[in-house]
This record gives C-alpha cells, sequence and structure tokens, in this order.
C-alpha cells in the first residue's frame, strides 16, 4: 500500500516539474519571438495625457 501511495507520489511530481519546465520554455520562446517582432517599434507611453506648452508641471496649492 505505501509503496503504490509512494510511486502516485513520484509520478505527480514528475508531471508537476515536467509542466513547470514546459511553461517557461514556451514562455521563453514567446518572450524571444515578441522582441524579434517587436524591434523597431517605439516603447509603449506611460501616460495618457498630453503635456501642453504651459502646464508640464504645475502643482495645486
Amino acid at each position: 500500500m505505501w509503496r503504490e501511495i509512494g510511486m502516485w507520489f513520484l509520478i505527480l511530481i514528475v508531471i508537476f516539474v515536467f509542466g513547470r519546465m514546459w511553461f517557461h520554455l514556451v514562455e521563453g520562446l514567446l518572450a524571444k519571438l515578441k522582441s524579434l517582432l517587436n524591434r523597431h517599434k517605439e516603447p509603449p507611453v506611460w501616460h495618457t495625457f498630453e503635456e501642453t506648452g504651459g502646464e508640464k508641471s504645475k502643482t495645486h496649492d
């Protein structure tokens, strides 16, 4: 009985480790592919507001 439980536990650990490795492999390949496809694009803007000439750094008191 304990041997069967140990075998199932070992099988589940192997499946878990393989899944983690597969996930990191696929995510790494997707990141590499994205960097190759988006090489000439400008980085995204951090804000959506447009700055005007006189209101660049106005603080409210």
